[in-house]
């Protein structure tokens, strides 16, 4: 990368230029970008219940009713009938609807089957008329439960639409019109209006103001941090230019690949503005670290991206893993979330090691002004402070850190599951306050679907499966939150009803010979032969009762309003219906219940299943990146575990304070774990910075958390602060998810900074690159005795557990007279032994690669009996105990050959010893005679 720096620096207007092009090519698109709410984004992808939901649609009319309710001390007085009669015929003129159904239009086959009268024949109606629509309300459980309330103090007006997409719904505004209706007939009558599409016309306008709201305020913040972490113009303004930049090219990506921001994605402007932020951070503290540094002019880029290329990449790699596994998620929403967020962190990357580089090279050296000096030195001492802490109490921040898992762990069992759609907005907003007025005060509003099929044709006229549909209805009667249901049957006993009243008046002779009046007849569903009267007058109009039965009669439908809310609830209720069903009905009858109410709270299970799958997935991945990258999956579980410590805490918190999962809050784990592993890879890359050449191990921890400290506190005050601007969202789970997501962003800065150095106090950090550059020459295991049966990779390993040490051209390697405790294996050059002093000062000895001593000072720790000196470039392998039990620790196979060879290289040494003092003893005897 050294070359691609050098080449940024050298042609930094190509690089600007071309980020400048792609931004404005992909910002045309961008400028394009839709807001929809569909209720596809929030359900599973591909999932056959959605399929079948369409075809019935398609089949029986859409269940996505309008529900506008009217509240008045008596909905029948002459004022209030009138606005309701006016309500009613202005609504039907509006494009898309199809027709308007309320107590001023609705008709009464009973009266007459072929012309059937309204129910109110005049409005406003007499006095006479209205007791006598009361009764017939109270007895015809198809009008008196669709359309008033028990306490005739309220009524509904159903709105049934064309079967429109919801960008149709909401191309032909009719949200709109239906409130400038309601408002021209404002007074002492209270309006309230709902229903699916309605709810989610009001999500889109809402998704639209918090875009514009809080996107903004994020930027806000993001200004603000940098200011402080700055104090210059080109470190707020050049971030900023960068993360924008990837902004438009994200946006212009998911243009170009025909989505839209829907109630999953919207939260990516933002999130990119928050996350984008961190990086553009790192990329100028490093800069501004070799202008305090006095790098020379030329180099002062290339070294700063020297030294923040390899974590950023690596750190994008792992946030980029933390949002990629919510692409596994079933739910569209946030698969899309995911996919995007992956496709925003690779723009990041690229502006902020392109385009950030460049245009710091083009504005030429900039010196620090006086203020920018204060904050940092004073937040590096007080890092200082922390860092000697964390190492002096290390038993104590693991021990804390224990009971924090297992108080997280325990609230986390009570953490609750709800994909109710209205629990989405503010309780005080207008569209919950609405619906749950009507489902109190007036009717259900809430409707699904209970479609039976038959085996074949006709199946359906059978007395007996008409039977089981009238009791399945009773059934639904008493559950609690079933407030009406509508089926064929309920339309056959309005049609008998009408044939009989048609026949009343009838005499007929009884056995004594007598005229006497006709006995009331039976229902159909009493006496079966009374049923083919019955289905002919419906066979004579077949498209009048398409809502409830295909022609054919091989399939039905049962319209079932509620006013449940809560999906455990729904879920509930839903499953005692299917038992119901499962225990009645015969086997030849296939029974599906479907609708919006249905599917939604069905994907309770797929945000259960989907927080675990991404949870596990991005955990996985995560670590083994981090096992490969330190080359230990020790260290793996190290790197991971400060960042699995808010997660646990994130999970408890939810479960103690009773805040639901759903759609917002299930993003929050796998999110907040990509996000917060960024900053421990910048920690640990730092310590492997300054472990090399230390011996200290201490002293390279608390150097580590005073330099790369900053940056991380500036990033996660930037992060923190930037997702609690969530919290000004009109949406409740975007709302939480801001909210948590920023304490886990801050309980992440706190086991980053005290967590991760009490656990690393006393271990060795390598890296893969580190394993990559070291170089051994050739064969190591040949001509290295230390390294005998070692692969060149375990070589390598075993030299960065230890210490290089480099010696220029007659430095002093080891001084006669000093104490030593180390041991040493030349790995390059050479090296000369020399003993006595002044005239008698004499080389006894040369040492070249794979050559070992000072071996006594390891064994014996003791005086040094010669000086050692290097003989040209030397470079040489500290071996002590300390690296013997940190190898032994980490790569135990390894360290078994290391100790064996070691064994060797002793024994060696001792023989080699023993056979020069057994040749020198015969020699001295002689000189003595």
């Amino acid at each position: 990368m050294a070359r691609f720096a050098r080449w940024l620096v050298r042609y930094p207007v190509v690089f600007v230029a071309a980020n400048l092009l792609v931004t404005a090519v992909l910002g045309v698109f961008a400028l394009r970008i839709r807001i929809e709410s569909s209720l596809e984004s929030v359900l599973p992808a591909g999932d056959p219940e959605v399929e079948y939901y369409t075809r019935v649609r398609a089949t029986f009319g859409s269940d996505d009713v309008g529900v506008v309710g009217v509240r008045a001390d008596d909905i029948f007085a002459p004022a209030t009938i009138g606005k309701i009669a006016r309500v009613t015929d202005a609504l039907g003129r509006i494009s898309g609807v199809e027709r308007v159904l309320s107590i001023a239009n609705a008709v009464d086959p009973a009266e007459d089957v072929f012309k059937p009268p309204r129910l109110l024949p005049s409005i406003p109606p007499s006095s006479v008329e209205v007791q006598e629509l009361k009764q017939k309300l109270r007895s015809t459980p198809l009008y008196g439960k669709n359309l008033v309330a028990d306490d005739f103090k309220g009524a509904a007006i159903n709105v049934f639409f064309r079967n429109l997409t919801d960008a149709e719904y909401l191309d032909l505004g009719i949200d709109d019109q239906i409130r400038d209706v309601l408002a021209g007939e404002s007074g002492p009558e209270r309006f309230f209006y709902t229903g699916a599409a309605h709810v989610k016309q009001a999500a889109v306008e809402l998704m639209r103001r918090d875009l514009f709201r809080f996107t903004p305020i994020a930027l806000l913040v993001i200004l603000a941090v940098l200011w402080l972490s700055f104090w210059t113009v080109r470190g707020v303004v050049l971030p900023v230019v960068s993360v924008v930049m990837a902004l438009v090219w994200t946006l212009g990506a998911l243009v170009l690949d025909g989505k839209a921001l829907t109630l999953g994605t919207f939260v990516l402007p933002p999130l990119l503005l928050v996350v984008g932020s961190s990086y553009a951070i790192h990329v100028m503290a490093r800069y501004y670290e070799q202008v305090d540094l006095r790098a020379p002019r030329e180099e002062l880029v290339v070294r700063a991206f020297l030294r923040v290329w390899l974590p950023l990449l690596i750190s994008a790699v792992v946030t980029a893993i933390g949002f990629g596994s919510l692409g596994v998620n079933r739910i569209t929403a946030i698969r899309d979330l995911g996919l995007f967020a992956v496709v925003g962190v690779a723009c990041l990357t690229c502006t902020s090691l392109g385009f950030l580089p460049a245009a710091l090279e083009l504005l030429g050296t900039e010196p620090r002004t006086a203020r920018s000096g204060k904050i940092s030195p004073r937040l590096s001492r007080a890092l200082t402070r922390l860092g000697q802490h964390a190492y002096a109490s290390r038993a104590k921040i693991l021990a804390g850190a224990a009971v924090l898992c297992v108080v997280g762990l325990l609230g986390a069992l009570a953490i609750r599951v709800d994909s109710d759609f209205l629990y989405y907005f503010d309780e005080k907003s207008e569209v919950r306050t609405d619906t749950e007025t009507i489902n109190r005060e007036i009717v259900g509003s809430n409707p699904f679907y209970i479609v039976i099929e038959g085996p074949s044709p006709g199946f359906l006229k059978r007395w007996e499966v008409l039977r089981e549909i009238k009791d399945l209805q009773r059934f639904l009667a008493g559950l609690p939150g079933i407030t009406s249901s509508v089926s064929l049957v309920d339309y056959m006993e309005l049609l008998e009803s009408g044939l009989n009243r048609s026949g009343a008046g009838d005499l007929v002779i009884d056995e004594e010979g007598n005229i006497v009046p006709a006995p009331k007849p039976r229902s159909f569903l009493e006496e079966p032969k009374n049923l083919e009267p019955v289905l002919s007058m419906i066979a004579t109009s077949p498209a009048t009762f398409k809502s409830v039965v295909t022609e054919d009669f091989g399939e039905t439908n049962i319209l079932v309003r509620t006013n449940l809310s809560g999906s455990r609830r729904i879920e509930e209720t839903l499953a005692r219906i299917r038992s119901w069903i499962g225990a009645h009905f015969p086997a030849e009858l296939r029974v599906h219940l479907t609708g919006n109410l249905v599917l939604l709270s069905g994907t309770e299970s797929d945000i259960v299943a989907g927080q675990i799958k991404s949870l596990s997935l991005a955990l996985g991945i995560i670590f083994v990146v981090l096992a490969l990258m330190f080359l230990s999956v020790r260290i793996g579980f190290f790197a991971i575990l400060p960042n699995v410590v808010p997660i646990v805490l994130f999970f408890g918190t939810m479960g103690w304070l009773g805040i639901l999962l759903n759609l917002g809050t299930s993003l929050i784990a796998a999110i907040a774990l990509g996000i917060a592993v960024d900053s421990t890879i910048h920690y640990m890359a730092r310590l492997n910075l300054e472990l090399r050449g230390e011996t200290d191990q201490v002293a390279a921890l608390v150097r580590t958390v005073r330099t790369v400290g900053v940056p991380i506190v500036y990033t996660t005050v930037a992060l923190f602060l930037g997702f609690l601007t969530f919290g000004f969202s009109s949406f409740v789970p975007i709302q939480n998810f801001g909210i948590l997501t920023g304490f886990t962003m801050a309980a992440s800065l706190g086991a980053n900074l005290v967590l991760l150095p009490a656990l690393l106090a006393t271990t060795k950090v390598i890296t893969l690159w580190d394993l990559v550059g070291v170089k051994l020459g050739q064969e190591p295991a040949r001509t290295i005795p230390l390294f005998a049966g070692l692969r060149p990779g375990q070589a390598r390993i075993v030299v960065l557990m230890g210490e290089l040490k480099r010696f220029a051209p007659g430095e002093m390697v080891v001084r006669r007279g000093e104490l030593g405790d180390e041991m040493y294996v030349i790995i390059r050059g050479r090296a000369e032994v020399w003993a006595g002093d002044g005239q008698e000062r004499r080389r006894v000895a040369e040492h070249r690669r794979g050559d070992v001593f000072g071996e006594m000072g390891l064994v014996r720790h003791t005086e040094r009996s010669a000086d050692v000196v290097a003989a040209g470039d030397l470079e040489v392998l500290a071996v002590d105990e300390r690296f013997l039990r940190r190898i032994q620790l980490r790569y135990p196979r390894i360290a078994s050959k290391v100790f064996l060879n070691l064994t060797r290289v002793l024994s060696d040494r001792l023989q080699r010893t023993t056979e020069q003092y057994v040749a020198l003893v015969p020699e001295q005897r002689a000189t003595a005679r």
